[in-house]
């Protein structure tokens, strides 16, 4: 547990340029990622081709 504890209160130190560029591009990949992850979702359940599935 402590070191899961210890692992947790590190601090990742992300460059500037990363964070503007994470900032900037965040809207559109998080979409992607979702719609992503919908679709695996959606092939793991064998509704892939399946009409009657609204988004």
């Amino acid at each position: 547990m402590q070191k899961a504890k210890d692992m947790y209160q590190r601090k990742i130190r992300i460059p500037d340029d990363i964070k503007r560029a994470i900032e900037a591009n965040g809207e559109q990949q998080s979409r992607q990622f979702n719609t992503e992850v919908i679709y695996q979702l959606r092939k793991a359940y064998g509704l892939v081709g399946n009409k009657s599935v609204q988004a």
